[in-house]
């Protein structure tokens, strides 16, 4: 077994030697493996381990970065001398210097929990389980189905963490993920069917999950939808299932309050710290503490301590999410919110669990309180203009609600608006809550596991995607 430890604090202590301003060392050792089965047939199967170390140092405000593919004494202490050099040799050109606040030592190991180990599991018996999966669910559409995907995955992390600051991190963090997508077709119209699942925590996932809740409800959402009307365009009150609560949460405002996003320009929450944004009963989180949901981490890719995050609170904006270097540039306190994809990349800002806190309406009360509206749910996608401050969130069904009544089903509904506007026309927020969209959100060429959700939400109007009528 790799002694990661010794290997990360031996690199930290020759870069203490070599009076670079700052450096940390990200050891890591990576398993994992993938599965697919599309048709009745197994597709495709991969395994795959990485291992390796990332080195990063500060000299005289600027970044040097190496990665290496091997844990050798020799190459990584040759990778660290590299990265300074390259650091030293860049310092006559920035113009914006580098930085990074200060943090308290810390030194942890931990494991995530899990039930069972996947890699304890026989590559047959996973393709095996989602093979069974798959048969479900054409066994309930039948000759209507034109397309099943079904798909696994695990991953298995072990990482160290260190740097001169006097950080030590070492931990173990298991994931596993299952998805469906499945195609139907009749009289012309075909509709899709979306379904994932995802843990921190081991194979029990695939145990515990039933057919009727994930690949037989993906194929009954898509039957649904084929006796569906297309949505009306227009504006029209609409109503969010937590589902779309959490794209909303996670694309339309969690990226804007992304700090390196924000320096760069690139966010409508620029120099709105302490304003309000949104309406009074409005909170948004981003959480990476939830125990067992797809963004947790009890420590950041930097070693900082992970925590709750306020991004707004009852309306107004709170707080930032930050790594090292955002932070000293905004003068706060490091959050946690630093974020690598493996050893080759360096940190950058990402988000965890974001969601919207929970109010005090019943979903019953706001469908009773419009006369003409959507009720959108089943979200699984969207997209952000971070400095126009534009969304987009594509709803899996939807339902017209009619005199204060749910009415006939909907399909192909999208909705577009400007965020902070829609922030501020948040009418009611539910007092229940959902946060089921585990996932992978990119950015900068990196993966990041992260998670979504919230409360049932009336918005009093939004543009609404679909024919006109």
């Amino acid at each position: 077994m790799t002694d990661r430890k010794s290997i990360a604090e031996e690199i930290v202590f020759v870069a203490q030697e070599r009076a670079v301003d700052f450096a940390d060392v990200r050891v890591v050792e990576e398993t994992s493996t993938r599965a697919m089965v599309q048709d009745g047939r197994g597709d495709k199967m991969s395994s795959q381990t990485e291992a390796g170390a990332g080195i990063r140092v500060l000299v005289n405000g600027a970044w040097g970065f190496v990665s290496a593919d091997t844990f050798s004494r020799k190459t990584l202490l040759a990778a660290l001398d590299e990265a300074i050099e390259l650091a030293r040799d860049s310092a006559p050109r920035v113009t914006d210097p580098g930085m990074v606040a200060s943090v308290t030592p810390a030194t942890a190991d931990y494991s995530t929990p899990y039930g069972v180990d996947p890699r304890t599991v026989e590559a047959r018996d996973k393709i095996a389980a989602i093979k069974k999966y798959e048969s479900a669910a054409r066994k309930r559409g039948g000759a209507a189905v034109v397309n099943s995907i079904v798909t696994y995955g695990d991953v298995v992390v072990n990482e160290t963490i260190a740097n001169t600051h006097g950080v030590l991190i070492d931990h173990q963090t298991m994931r596993v993920v299952i998805g469906c997508q499945i195609a139907v077709h009749r009289d012309g119209v075909t509709q899709l069917g979306v379904e994932h699942k995802g843990i921190v925590g081991g194979y029990e996932l695939v145990g515990a999950t039933p057919d009727s809740e994930f690949t037989v409800k993906a194929v009954e959402k898509a039957l649904a939808l084929l006796d569906a009307k297309p949505a009306p365009a227009g504006s029209f009150p609409v109503i969010f299932h937590p589902s779309i609560t959490g794209l909303l949460a996670h694309e339309a405002l969690g990226h804007n309050a992304e700090a390196d996003g924000v320096w760069s320009g690139q966010s409508i929450l620029e120099g709105k710290i302490g304003q309000k944004v949104a309406a009074d009963t409005v909170t948004i989180i981003d959480d990476p503490t939830v125990e067992g949901k797809y963004g947790f981490y009890l420590y950041d890719s930097e070693g900082t301590p992970a925590r709750r995050r306020v991004i707004i609170q009852n309306g107004v904006l709170k707080e930032f999410l930050h790594s090292l270097e955002t932070a000293a540039r905004y003068g706060v306190a490091p959050n946690g919110a630093g974020r690598a994809d493996g050893h080759t990349a360096r940190p950058i800002v990402r988000m965890s669990n974001t969601f919207m806190e929970r109010g005090d309406s019943s979903l019953e009360a706001m469908i009773k309180s419009i006369d003409r509206g959507i009720y959108l749910k089943d979200g699984h996608w969207g997209y952000v203009f971070t400095e126009r401050g534009q969304f987009t969130c594509r709803a899996g069904q939807a339902v017209m609600i009619e005199n204060g009544k749910l009415g006939e089903p909907l399909r192909d509904v999208s909705v577009a608006g400007l965020t902070l506007e829609t922030l501020q026309n948040i009418e009611m927020v539910g007092s229940d809550f959902e946060m089921n969209m585990p996932g992978t959100c990119g950015k900068g060429g990196q993966g990041a596991p992260t998670d979504a959700g919230g409360p049932h939400v009336k918005v009093k109007s939004l543009v609404v995607g679909g024919r006109v009528g």
